[in-house]
């Protein structure tokens, strides 16, 4: 039997959404062991003078397996 914890993450890019799960992906990583999914709950950007994108933002939540 396997027991799994979720948690939220917020995670910025200045390339693309999916760029911005990763980096949530990579931190949590760092920290974290047995990462099972990711569900990129919201997506969100800031827009520059030029009406461009300049950074593009995720709210994540992300599935681990909790050891024994």
């Amino acid at each position: 039997m396997s027991v799994n914890k979720v948690i939220e993450l917020m995670s910025s890019s200045n390339k693309s959404w999916e760029d911005a799960a990763q980096k949530a992906i990579d931190k949590a990583g760092k920290s974290l062991k047995n990462i099972r999914s990711v569900w990129v709950q919201d997506f969100s950007a800031t827009v520059n003078g030029k009406g461009k994108i300049e950074t593009y933002r995720v709210t994540v939540k992300l599935t681990f397996e909790v050891e024994d």
